[in-house]
């Protein structure tokens, strides 16, 4: 499996034409963090089709690219390519919806985790730290896992 293949499926899942990203979300789709050039350079992010771009083909494959890509915040919004799949950006595509017992099976296979209490736990606690991403996003937050310290302060 390839490193972006987790993007792939997870784009070619995605039942929009327009999805906005912060790049922790992406890390936590492909379990890794990304490399210091797609915090640092913007032509990482291209759609380029020629070369030997494995996040560039993770997107193209599913049938995306790359837009507005905000280093600073540290988002980009991803398009599908060519003919939209949906009537409008906010409609969701029709497509035959897994059986649970699928997903159970999905979920064990992508974590190694066969405990489904376990399963859950992980799955609420993503998405949690998923809206918590999105809603920091939002407000312009750009590290929503940083911890700092509590500072010595001298007494007055």
């Amino acid at each position: 499996m390839g490193v972006y293949e987790p993007l792939t499926r997870y784009l070619d899942d995605l039942g929009v034409d327009h999805w906005s990203a912060n790049f922790a979300e992406i890390e936590r789709i492909i379990r890794r963090a990304l490399p210091a050039s797609a915090y640092k350079h913007r032509p990482w992010w291209a759609n380029q089709a020629d070369g030997n771009h494995s996040q560039s083909k993770a997107w193209r494959d599913a049938g995306w690219e790359t837009r507005e890509v905000d280093l600073a915040h540290r988002t980009v919004n991803f398009v599908r390519a060519g003919r939209p799949k949906t009537s409008s950006p906010s409609s969701v595509r029709l497509r035959a919806t897994p059986s649970t017992e699928a997903l159970w099976d999905r979920a064990a296979q992508m974590t190694d985790e066969t405990d489904r209490e376990r399963l859950l736990q992980m799955a609420l606690n993503a998405l949690i730290q998923r809206e918590a991403a999105h809603q920091l996003a939002r407000l312009g937050a750009t590290m929503p896992d940083l911890v700092v310290p509590q500072r010595d302060r001298p007494a007055a």
